[in-house]
């Protein structure tokens, strides 16, 4: 077998540790368990300056880390960049490459959004500019999502990953009262407001449970949790709540449905899945409505078994065990090709 260099180079610092770092961390790790070749290069850059994570606490010791802001990869012989238009000029060097599509900015129909920044919509106008012309000097395009339009030939929809035995129905028994569980960032971006607009209008019986840490009375703060605390939560809740107004295959998404919990969430067309399991809405109103709907189911015993089980099927359709073999060969065809 040949043996080949990958090298997977996200454009945010690991120890900034959300989606794509996460996502970035698991699959360096699981690949070299299995004997791949694999080294992380990232960017510096850190949204707020935020490093919530040490690397070496979350990445396998046989994965070399680097971050600078610019990397020559001509010693690898496949990349992996997280796209963002002009990557090339931070990751250089003559490799097979394949861009990442991990981005709402990348699917949105619109060049605008309040909830954007100058930045990200700077990047999204760039990419309509010359978004063609720069997707085609990579040797492929992997997105998360069939909902990006890509105009690369050479074009692979794998969605995002999740481990269905650490996040399991079954990890831990669920809460005696009602719960609703948000883990999302406490950002407009994923809703946050929406989030405390909801805890105030639901009735005193169902409990509003928040990762990390806020001032919202109505919500209760759990703080920072490992991934395993993050994983008893889940299976503890009762529903999950993800009013997110940019996401791409949201891990949110998956890993409560992995761990039997249904999600109410906004009707992004990035948010797929059955209508027991993950419940689209579009206004507060209407959230505040399915949510205290599936409590009556709860407290009745009526249908929220399957809601569960039907989460649960969904769940296990971004089981590890069925996308990470579909990751690896992409990665490893590549690097054969550019060996």
């Amino acid at each position: 077998m040949v043996s080949v260099r990958v090298a997977l180079c996200p454009h945010i610092s690991v120890e900034h540790y959300r989606g794509g770092e996460k996502w970035a961390v698991t699959l360096a790790n699981r690949l070299a368990a299995d004997g791949v070749d694999i080294s992380i290069r990232s960017l510096p850059y850190t949204p707020d300056g935020e490093r919530r994570v040490g690397v070496r606490d979350v990445l396998d010791r046989r994965v070399p880390y680097r971050e600078s802001w610019r990397h020559d990869l001509s010693g690898f012989d496949a990349a992996y960049v997280f796209y963002a238009p002009l990557a090339n000029l931070f990751f250089t060097g003559e490799t097979a490459s394949i861009a990442g599509i991990h981005s709402w900015v990348f699917v949105s129909k619109r060049l605008y959004e309040s909830h954007y920044g100058a930045v990200p919509t700077a990047v999204k106008a760039l990419y309509r500019l010359i978004g063609p012309w720069d997707l085609g000097r990579y040797d492929a395009v992997h997105t998360v999502t069939p909902a990006f339009e890509s105009p690369h030939p050479n074009t692979v929809y794998i969605p995002n990953f999740v481990d269905t035995e650490q996040f399991h129905p079954d990890r831990a028994p669920l809460a005696a009262d009602f719960t609703v569980l948000v883990t999302a960032a406490h950002i407009r971006e994923k809703g946050w407001d929406t989030v405390r607009s909801i805890a105030r209008r639901l009735p005193a019986e169902i409990r509003v449970e928040a990762t990390g840490t806020s001032d919202e009375p109505a919500i209760e703060d759990l703080g920072f949790l490992t991934e395993d605390e993050l994983a008893s939560a889940y299976s503890r809740a009762h529903l999950v709540l993800h009013p997110a107004r940019v996401d791409t295959d949201s891990m949110v998404i998956n890993e409560a449905c992995a761990s039997g919990t249904p999600v109410v969430t906004t009707a992004l067309p990035t948010h797929v899945g059955n209508g027991q399991a993950v419940l689209r809405c579009n206004t507060v109103s209407e959230m505040v409505d399915t949510i205290e709907a599936v409590h009556r189911e709860w407290a009745r015993g009526d249908g929220y078994d399957r809601r569960c089980r039907a989460a649960r099927r969904h769940g296990e359709e971004h089981g590890v065990d069925v996308i990470y073999p579909k990751l690896k060969r992409l990665l490893l065809s590549a690097g054969r090709a550019g060996a």
